[in-house]
C-alpha cells in the first residue's frame, strides 16, 4: 500500500482519446514508476524519491471513479479531500483541441 501525504486536492488530467487519466498529487519530480497488476484498466504510480505518491496513472477507462483509481493502484489517501479535485482535460488533448 502507498500513501498521498499531502493534504492538497489532486489535479485530474483527462484524455479522452486514449481513455488515460492522470491524478496528480504533488508537483514533485517523479523518481519511480510502479506498475500495479489489474484486470480492468492498466494503472501505473509514480512516486518521489521519498517514496510518496506523486500521480497515477491509469489507462483504458471509459468511465471512472477517483476512489475506483486509488483502491486499483492500493493508495491510500485518507487526507485528501477528493471532492474538491480539479479536473481538465489532459496536455495533448489540448494541443489537438488548439490545431
Amino acid at each position: 500500500m502507498l500513501f498521498v501525504h499531502s493534504a492538497r486536492p489532486p489535479i485530474v488530467e483527462i484524455d479522452s482519446e486514449s481513455g488515460g487519466v492522470y491524478v496528480r498529487f504533488s508537483d514533485k519530480a517523479v523518481a519511480k514508476t510502479i506498475e500495479r497488476q489489474s484486470d480492468g484498466p492498466i494503472i501505473t504510480v509514480d512516486v518521489d524519491r521519498e517514496g510518496e505518491v506523486v500521480g497515477i496513472e491509469s489507462l483504458c477507462f471509459t468511465e471512472f471513479s477517483l476512489s475506483q483509481i486509488l483502491r486499483q493502484a492500493s493508495v491510500r489517501a485518507d487526507r485528501v479531500d477528493l471532492s474538491k479535485a480539479r479536473f481538465r482535460p489532459a496536455a495533448s488533448s489540448r494541443s489537438a483541441a488548439a490545431a
